[in-house]
């Protein structure tokens, strides 16, 4: 069973591309699979996924010259708020949350398991 984090995240980290967009927020559904989260293996599979879904989230159509471009703010953040949900709900449930998850800098105070 694949399961989604559906993480916010403030327009204005990506402003600069999406300048009509205001100060809206956005949705971005990431998904994984909790399974992987057993073994430190599946953990950094899990943490690649998250990446590549992340940079696929944060790049855009540039409107000047219409080349793919990536934001490199947006998908750090995202990959940081996913990995903070996930350290969130693995202390909610009293697991222990892949070590692989430690080398990611998040700003929350949520400690690495």
């Amino acid at each position: 069973m694949r399961k989604t984090l559906a993480t916010l995240l403030s327009v204005a980290a990506i402003a600069a591309p999406l300048a009509h967009a205001g100060d809206q927020t956005i949705t971005v559904g990431l998904t994984y699979d909790p399974a992987l989260l057993q073994t430190e293996s599946g953990a950094e599979l899990v943490l690649e996924s998250l990446e590549r879904q992340a940079i696929e989230a944060c790049t855009y159509a540039s409107p000047i010259i219409g080349t793919l471009k990536h934001d490199r703010t947006c998908s750090t953040d995202l990959v940081e708020q996913a990995v903070d949900e996930i350290r969130r709900v693995s202390l909610q449930e009293g697991t222990v949350a892949a070590s692989v998850f430690a080398s990611v800098e998040t700003g929350s105070a949520t400690p690495a398991q």
